[in-house]
């Protein structure tokens, strides 16, 4: 993993400027349970969406189905979809659930998401209890919920945080060229939900990507 990270590292430095994204028709959401196509992308930010090994998977190994969600931990609407994606982790096990983790301001303010970074690279296996616990966390400041998350998932404080700074900005850019104004926002199949959806319309849009993938009706962007 630290090897696919010095490599990853070298990509980001190649990843061009910003320019107009072509060739699909997501626009930025004015609802909170709005759902919108998303039946092409760039190769390049396809790439980055489904097959970036600097973003934390959970879930089915080998997934029938792959969701995207950006998240941010200091946003409320995130912890409250994150029980939501929890249960469909549970509800269907054929599914896997990438996560661009994103955070705003100063670095400082990112402790907790470049944490959560290099607990994937460094310890995959124990991402999950640890983005779980983070995105459980009562208010607690910066320092203490880190430390809590750490030892909910039995962390040992002496690792070392790599600077993940770099991912945070890829995938913050890569937000912008989606046309993507803020967190959550998740992709299932060939619709972007934005906003604290319910459990109900994720649940239907997993079913209908899954169904698609299964028929080969039409591009299921996100299936393996």
């Amino acid at each position: 993993m630290l090897n696919e990270y010095l490599f990853m590292l070298m990509l980001i430095s190649a990843w061009p400027a910003p320019a107009e994204v072509t060739n699909h028709q997501v626009i930025s959401a004015v609802t909170s349970e709005q759902t919108q196509p998303l039946s092409q992308t760039d190769a390049m930010i396809r790439l980055k969406l489904l097959n970036d090994p600097l973003s934390p998977v959970v879930g089915a190994e080998q997934p029938e189905l792959k969701i995207v969600s950006f998240v941010n931990y200091d946003c409320i609407h995130c912890k409250r979809l994150d029980t939501s994606l929890e249960r469909l982790l549970k509800a269907y096990p054929q599914i896997a659930i990438t996560y661009k983790l994103i955070s705003w301001g100063p670095e400082a303010s990112t402790a907790a998401t470049r944490r959560a970074l290099s607990v994937w690279i460094e310890q995959p296996e124990k991402f999950h209890a640890f983005h779980h616990a983070l995105m459980s966390d009562s208010g607690m400041d910066n320092g203490l919920r880190i430390y809590s998350a750490l030892h909910a998932a039995g962390i040992s404080l002496s690792t070392y945080p790599l600077n993940t700074q770099n991912i945070i900005e890829v995938n913050k850019e890569l937000m912008r060229r989606l046309h993507f104004t803020g967190t959550p926002t998740t992709i299932i199949g060939d619709s972007v939900l934005t906003g604290e959806v319910t459990y109900e319309v994720l649940e239907e849009a997993v079913n209908t990507a899954l169904a698609a993938a299964k028929d080969e009706k039409h591009l299921a962007i996100l299936t393996k």
